[in-house]
């Protein structure tokens, strides 16, 4: 007993310390107007950073925000663990030479960084140097081809496509554990009863892994919901790019995505900061559960 309370102990106190206590503080915080500067005094002001979210704060600032932020975290979701499906059933097959080697280099940007991912997005669509604007200027012919990341139409799906990029060798992995699991027998049974490659796919496959892709799209949207490093890093949230987590960083430690048009504005407010974070802490927390609900019973349907 006491030998399994000593394993138990250090990931015990790696939550309390690292995961309990500051979201402990970030909630007391939120009602304090600290700014984060050393030796500036703050006080206790109850709800008003709340109130100045939802009430004071400019009203499409914070829709354009929550807007960006739903349409960020639906298309992750969506295109990220399609793309991550169809790779890993790929994969599978014995018949395909190479296997291992594909699934490093799809799993690659995952363990690059942040800050690497985003040097190779800026390079890719630098301007007027970079392979993208050069294949539009001279392979499509277009003359005066936009600046990707500059531009107020195409910043912000170019951030979503490295979002997707950057993570989808995660869902592939997890995907590719599930596929393995399903037993070689079910497949020739499948087969011998004359099922076509579609059949296997939507009467077997997908059933089986059901768990699975309930995983991976629940660790997507949490994920996505939660980015700013790559917006941060890609962007600075500015051509209409800041989320909801971008404005909390922006907020907190100054920058251009505390609007959400990306817009200067001072930073330094870390009790306010701490309000919009517990915010999106509740929004992540509603999606998830709301997620979790649909996911079992579509699971529980097609059982």
């Amino acid at each position: 007993m006491w030998a399994v309370a000593l394993c138990m102990l250090p990931g015990v106190l790696h939550y309390l310390i690292f995961r309990l206590l500051p979201s402990i503080t970030t909630a007391v915080l939120s009602f304090t107007d600290i700014s984060g500067i050393p030796g500036a005094a703050w006080s206790w002001i109850g709800w008003d950073n709340y109130r100045e979210f939802f009430v004071l704060q400019n009203a499409r600032d914070l829709r354009n925000a929550l807007g960006r932020t739903a349409i960020y975290a639906l298309t992750v979701t969506l295109v990220q663990n399609a793309i991550a499906l169809v790779m890993a059933v790929l994969l599978n097959k014995r018949f395909l030479r190479g296997r291992n080697l594909y699934r490093a280099v799809y799993f690659m940007p995952e363990i690059l960084g942040v800050t690497v991912v985003a040097t190779i997005w800026k390079l890719l669509f630098s301007t007027p140097t970079g392979p993208v604007f050069l294949f539009m200027r001279d392979v499509l012919g277009i003359q005066n081809p936009p600046a990707i990341l500059s531009s107020f139409e195409y910043a912000f799906p170019a951030v979503i496509a490295a979002q997707i990029w950057m993570h989808m060798g995660y869902s592939l992995v997890i995907f590719l554990a599930g596929l393995q699991n399903i037993p070689g027998e079910i497949y020739e049974a499948a087969y011998i009863d004359g099922a076509g490659e579609w059949q296997v796919f939507w009467r077997v496959t997908l059933p089986m892994i059901w768990s699975t892709v309930t995983v991976n799209t629940l660790l997507a949207i949490i994920g996505s919901l939660q980015s700013f490093e790559l917006i941060m890093t890609i962007t600075g949230g500015q051509f209409n790019t800041s989320t909801l987590g971008m404005m909390v960083f922006a907020t907190a430690f100054g920058g251009r995505g505390a609007t959400a048009g990306g817009g200067s504005i001072s930073g330094l407010r870390q009790g306010y900061a701490a309000a919009q974070s517990m915010v999106l802490f509740a929004a992540v927390l509603v999606v998830t559960a709301i997620s979790q609900i649909i996911m079992t019973r579509l699971e529980r349907d097609s059982a």
